[in-house]
């Protein structure tokens, strides 16, 4: 991509190839940002799709949940193989969310809601809302973390809910 963008930016002239680059600066977080951001979840798990929910509870001062986010989470959210499966995070510290109950509150009570003490934490979600599987706290195993992840997407899309909410 960098030797198609150099291309570019040689083929146009010195004032619009300033502009260019200006606007891609400008546009490239939105497009490579990483994970949405989750403030609907009753929206996901009502909007009959039929579609887990794999969620990462963050906090905005957690260089853990930046690693998470783009070494895993990111790739895999733009990975074919995961496209059956809503992949979004929570951040504990910045919005109000809607819970999967249609309950709107701030993420760290969401998080507190499902036991989440340490960020980040990544959850699994059937397509009704209830939480699969057990929760990934941390980052355990660098090597093993995606498919520690892999497990929890698993248990989601067999509908594996542990019954609590």
């Amino acid at each position: 991509m960098l030797q198609r963008l150099s291309g570019l930016l040689l083929s146009v002239p010195l004032p619009g190839a300033v502009t260019l680059l200006i606007g891609l600066l400008l546009t490239t977080p939105a497009v490579a940002g990483g994970v949405e951001r989750a403030i609907d979840l009753h929206a996901l798990a009502g909007n009959g799709d039929g579609q887990p929910t794999l969620i990462m509870f963050a906090s905005s001062r957690c260089p853990y949940c930046d690693r998470a986010e783009q070494h895993h989470l990111a790739p895999m959210a733009e990975d074919a193989a995961f496209a059956d499966v809503h992949i979004r995070k929570v951040m504990l510290d910045r919005e109000i969310v809607r819970d999967f109950d249609g309950n709107s509150l701030p993420g760290n009570a969401l998080g507190q809601h499902y036991g989440v003490r340490v960020v980040p934490t990544i959850m699994a979600f059937d397509a009704e809302g209830r939480p699969a599987g057990r929760p990934l706290v941390g980052i355990p195993n660098e090597t093993l973390y995606r498919s520690q992840i892999r497990v929890r997407i698993e248990a989601a899309r067999n509908g594996a809910g542990d019954g609590s909410r």
